[in-house]
Formats: structure tokens, sequence, C-alpha cells
């Protein structure tokens, strides 16, 4: 059976005066198909001054290309991760020689995850060799040097690891793998024990680290410390399952922070904690529970904090899970019971001293006690005012804390209830 081919635009020149079967022009089609999805992997575009291009189904902006890490994962022996990364050291001031053993970290991750197919999305900060703009092995002689007088070691490689493992979770809490200056408490733990106190504030080590951490996949790192409800693909899922498993310490570490994007219900949540239970005279204060709603933010947080990755600011553009909360959408739907809140810890905060929450009165987000706020809660103000007046005046008088609860703490018949009762029906 014979099929006359009707295309032109084949991957592979094709005679279309002859005839040819079914079998070759489905083979000669497929070429097509793939010379226009790997085009399709090239497509970029720019806007005033910026980069995009095309990266997991979606146009991502594209920062930095001189940092992106070269690999060829179809022929390892041509070790052009290892000559990538050492050509980007190579560019960042005298790093080769001040910080050696730190080169030969970063070295040694980049060879790993090459290896190991650990790194990101190709054509993101991941560049593939057919795709590059050079050819690493240009410096194959001085990086063979370098390590022939520094050789790597499973630490170097134990050390990067744990380096990109920190990185991921700066991703998780605030969207940034590296700041402007060191991030993260593991992250500059870690630095300074393998490289000395004066590499926190190294610029060439900053730089090295903004370049590199980005190599590591993001969903497989995260995957590896267990975060919850993570989409990842059962591919990746094969590649990771030889990553080394975190420290516990840095599993945890998951936990210690709100996920970036929603830092205000985590200061939220923290302050009416810190009022609510640990303020010594949170019992005398009552407020409306129906004008202040507390419900839900503790429900939000409480989701937030069991599946996190849902309410990540990237979660949709990354594709970190199946049911992205949209964030905007979000805020606008709790705007008012949120900002009455931040009102009420504002009034505290303001009104009471010694509430062990005073560092909140620095915070942009927390209302200033000006006019405004005091005429949008006149009652309630004046009322907090003259108890914080009858405690100092029961503290002069050298009162027990208990005891002024006592004698100040009255039945209220409005409806109100204290701050501390509402907290505590939460916790």
């Amino acid at each position: 059976m014979t099929a006359t081919a009707t295309a032109t635009a084949t991957a592979t020149a094709v005679d279309i005066s002859a005839p040819v079967s079914t079998s070759d022009a489905l083979i000669y089609y497929s070429d097509y198909l793939l010379d226009e999805i790997d085009h399709l992997s090239k497509v970029e575009y720019n806007k005033k001054g910026r980069k995009y291009r095309f990266v997991n189904n979606s146009f991502q902006r594209i920062r930095q290309e001189d940092k992106h890490l070269v690999i060829c994962p179809e022929n390892l022996d041509l070790k052009l991760s290892l000559y990538s990364a050492f050509s980007i050291l190579m560019n960042i001031g005298d790093i080769l020689t001040t910080y050696p053993q730190f080169c030969c970290t970063i070295l040694g991750l980049a060879r790993e995850l090459e290896v190991n197919h650990w790194y990101e999305e190709e054509n993101s900060s991941i560049i593939h060799f057919k795709n590059a703009k050079y050819d690493p092995r240009v410096v194959q002689s001085e990086a063979d040097a370098f390590i022939n007088q520094h050789p790597i070691t499973q630490q170097h490689i134990n050390w990067g690891i744990n380096l990109l493992i920190c990185s991921k979770l700066n991703f998780l809490h605030t969207d940034h793998h590296i700041g402007t200056k060191l991030e993260g408490e593991y992250m500059k733990r870690y630095v300074e024990e393998y490289f000395g106190e004066e590499a926190l504030s190294s610029l060439d080590v900053l730089v090295a680290l903004k370049s590199c951490v980005h190599w590591g996949n993001i969903k497989g790192v995260l995957y590896k410390l267990k975060l919850p409800n993570l989409d990842i693909p059962p591919q990746l899922q094969t590649h990771f399952a030889n990553f080394p498993e975190p420290n516990p310490e840095l599993c945890m570490n998951v936990y210690d922070r709100f996920p970036s994007g929603t830092s205000k219900y985590a200061l939220l949540h923290k302050s009416l904690d810190q009022l609510g239970v640990y303020f010594k005279y949170a019992k005398l204060i009552t407020i409306d529970p129906k004008e202040f709603q507390f419900e839900w933010l503790y429900k939000l947080c409480h989701d937030i904090e069991t599946n996190p990755i849902k309410y990540h600011l990237r979660a949709k553009t990354k594709q970190l899970c199946s049911d992205p909360v949209n964030l905007s959408e979000l805020a606008m739907k709790h705007n008012t019971q949120m900002n009455t809140l931040f009102d009420l810890v504002g009034l505290i905060v303001n009104i009471f001293p010694d509430t062990g929450a005073e560092y909140l009165i620095q915070n942009s987000k927390i209302p200033k006690l000006d006019q405004k706020l005091i005429e949008r809660y006149t009652s309630l103000h004046q009322r907090l005012f003259n108890l914080a007046k009858s405690i100092e005046s029961y503290e002069t008088k050298q009162w027990t804390t208990e005891d002024i609860i006592a004698r100040l703490q009255q039945d209220d018949t409005s409806g109100n209830k204290s701050l501390h009762s509402i907290v505590m029906q939460f916790k």
C-alpha cells in the first residue's frame, strides 16, 4: 500500500515525485513534528529589554543567561556541566583562588545534577549543549588543572547538596533562592560552617550561589523534603530516588514559616496568638466576635500549615500542585475581615504596655494609633484606654496580675467575649 507525499515541510527532504510507503510517510511526519517541538522549546521574545522563553508550557522571564548551566546528559563523558560551572566561576572575581573549596563544592554539585538528572527544566536556568551559545570545553585545560590541584571529594558534593536544599527552602518561604544577601537560617549556618565566617559577607560567594542553586530542580528537592501534595511527575520521582535524604532539621524547616505569598496571614495569626494567649491581661480585653471575626483566619492558617504548596506565590506558574490558590482572589475575599483584625492588633499594642508584642509597632502592616483608627473604633478605643489606666493604677499599688484580673473582670452582658477565650477556642 502506497501514499503520495503531499507535505513539503518535513524534517527530512522527501522526493515528492515518487510514492512512499505509509510507514515511511509516518516516519517523515514524525520527524517533522519532533523538529517543530524542538523549535518550540527555543521560542523566545524580548519586551522592554527583558527576555522571555517558552519553558514548561508557558513563557518565563530569562535572567543572566551567562550563568546558565550547559549540559549534555546523552553524553556524560563530555563533562559539560563541570566545564560550564568552571567557566561561570572563572568570571566571578578571584573566587577560584580565594575560595577553592567553595568552588569544588559548586563543581561537584554541577556534575551530580547532570549525571543524576536533578537539574531544572531545560531552557530555564539549564541549557542543553545543542542550544548553547558557546562550548564550555574551551576552559577544559584550566578546569582540569584546577581540579588536579583541588580534587573534588564526596564531602564537597554533600556540602553542595545541602546548600541546594537550603536554597529551595528559601524559595518555599520567600520566593527567592538567594536574596541580595545570604538568607535563611540554615543557608547561613552551612556557608559559615563549610567555608568560614568571611564567606557570609563575600560578594563573590553570593554571586556564585545565586547562579548555581537555580540549577537544581525545585519540585525534586521539595519532594525529598517531604512537602505534601506536590505535583511531581513519576519520571522526576525516579530521578530523585537516589537523591540523598535531607537532614531531619531541614525537613522540619518546611513548616517553620508560611509559604511565599502568605506572610500577612502569618503575621496576623502570630500577632493574635501572642496577644490572646501570652499577654497577661488578655482575659480583660473584651470584643464583639461578630465585628472581629477570627474563625476564617484560623481555618485558613491551618490549611496553609498542612498544605503549604497550594498557597505558594508560584504554585501555578511553576505547576507545583494541581489545585493552586489564587492569592489575589483570596486577599479580596478576606480583605475587610483581615483589615479589621489588623486594626484590633494596632489598638492593643499601642494602648497596652508590656504585651510581649511591642515589635509589632514597627511593622508597616500594623496600623498606627492615629486619629483615623481612633475614629473607626471610638467606643472600643475609649474602653481599652480606660482599662489600661486601671491596670496601671493597680500595678502601682503592687497588686498581682491575678488580683488585678479578678478585680477588673466583669460579667459582660453585651455578648462580647475576651480576646483570650476567642483565641483559645481555636488552639
